[in-house]
């Protein structure tokens, strides 16, 4: 059994308005065969489902890097979903702050479990400007980030390409709609069958 722990804000924790993605996700791994188990601090559900995360609606990548040590210490998985960059504001300048904090929770992550595996995304964009103009450049910026870093256990995920906040969001033009999380899922989907064992056959 492989653990995995979606850590972010809420859109990895989903909200009175939208779901998280990792219930598409988790639906996503299960039919494929995958033997996962998602754990984490944070109970998400829907009429059907459940699923455990490490998602802070409202936070910041620096309020994730000062609970990381914290947090992974209680829930060691053996992946870590990495989806943080917005709640700031783009007169803050926030770039370079977003990706020491995203420098501080892998380092943090990989001195507690050396073997972690860590997919880091670029994030998803928003219609809601000028508030997240920053977005493209801090997705540059962690693109850089993961290729200075050079590990084999740090691992890219491009989730801006494909998205569209026109046709993905809700009408706050940041959280995902179900389309959205279908999205999304399938773009974590899609870099987990690269680092996970073989599924079971039927």
């Amino acid at each position: 059994m492989v653990t995995i722990l979606g850590f972010g804000d809420s859109i990895t924790q989903g909200g009175a308005d939208f779901v998280s993605y990792l219930f598409p996700l988790q639906k996503k791994l299960r039919k494929a065969g995958y033997s996962v188990q998602f754990i984490g601090p944070k109970v998400s559900t829907t009429p059907t489902d459940t699923v455990y995360n490490a998602g802070y609606g409202g936070k910041n990548a620096e309020f994730l890097a000062a609970s990381a040590d914290s947090l992974y210490s209680r829930f060691p998985a053996d992946i870590v979903l990495l989806h943080t960059g917005h709640n700031h504001f783009d007169t803050e300048n926030p770039v370079a702050g977003i990706v020491t904090a995203q420098k501080s929770i892998i380092a943090q992550l990989m001195a507690i479990n050396p073997r972690v595996v860590i997919l880091v995304a670029q994030v998803i964009s928003s219609g809601k400007l000028p508030k997240y103009s920053y977005i493209p450049a801090l997705n540059e910026q962690i693109g850089v980030m993961v290729k200075e870093l050079n590990s084999r256990n740090v691992i890219l995920v491009n989730q801006e390409k494909g998205w569209d906040w026109q046709t993905d969001a809700i009408a706050d033009k940041v959280h995902p709609n179900a389309q959205g999380a279908e999205k999304i899922a399938q773009t974590w989907f899609d870099a987990l069958k690269r680092v996970l064992p073989r599924p079971k056959k039927g």
